[in-house]
């Protein structure tokens, strides 16, 4: 039983992802998202943790995080969250997005956005959709944006790595 197939999507030991262009009896082949050409030694992969993103399903739950200010109701930001995500073209319609609280923090709410991205492949455009509905509800609505930078950096999330971006300040922040 092998854990992964050619063409799957995996990440291995949370360092490296890629699609699988060939499997040998001593390497695998990967071919990542800026089409970068890796190869690992079969035994180092045996040793290491491997997410399959391909297998049962393609599709899997994804989930961005928002910060948003005190000052807007925790139903009020839910109902804007939701609808906003709903409205990214590329996610998976079925089933919903969904948004539940992470924290409650001094510079905001937290929340996380929960959608289903249609394959590992449609991963970082499924976010850049989220966000970007995410930030046209919030400015259409004339709600606080992120006051400060925007910082990027790795999460473990179901298993799997996913980059997590975090805000300071109110508004908008990034994956968790």
């Amino acid at each position: 039983e092998a854990p992964y197939r050619i063409a799957d999507w995996v990440a291995i030991d949370d360092q490296t992802n890629g699609r699988v262009i060939e499997i040998g009896w001593r390497t695998t082949r990967l071919s990542t998202r800026d089409n970068t050409y890796v190869i690992l030694p079969n035994s180092q992969i045996a040793r290491q943790k491997l997410v399959n993103y391909s297998a049962p399903n393609r599709t899997y739950r994804a989930r961005v995080q928002v910060v948003l200010d005190h000052g807007i109701s925790v139903a009020d930001a839910k109902s804007l969250l939701t609808a906003a995500a709903a409205h990214s073209p590329i996610i998976v319609a079925t089933p919903e997005p969904d948004v539940r609280v992470a924290s409650y923090d001094a510079d905001g709410i937290r929340y996380h956005v929960r959608f289903w991205v249609p394959s590992f492949a449609d991963d970082v455009d499924c976010r850049d959709a989220v966000f970007s509905q995410i930030d046209s509800a919030l400015r259409a609505r004339g709600l606080p944006l992120p006051v400060g930078g925007l910082r990027v950096f790795p999460a473990d999330v179901g298993g799997g790595r996913e980059l997590r971006a975090a805000c300071s300040g109110s508004g908008v922040g990034g994956p968790s």
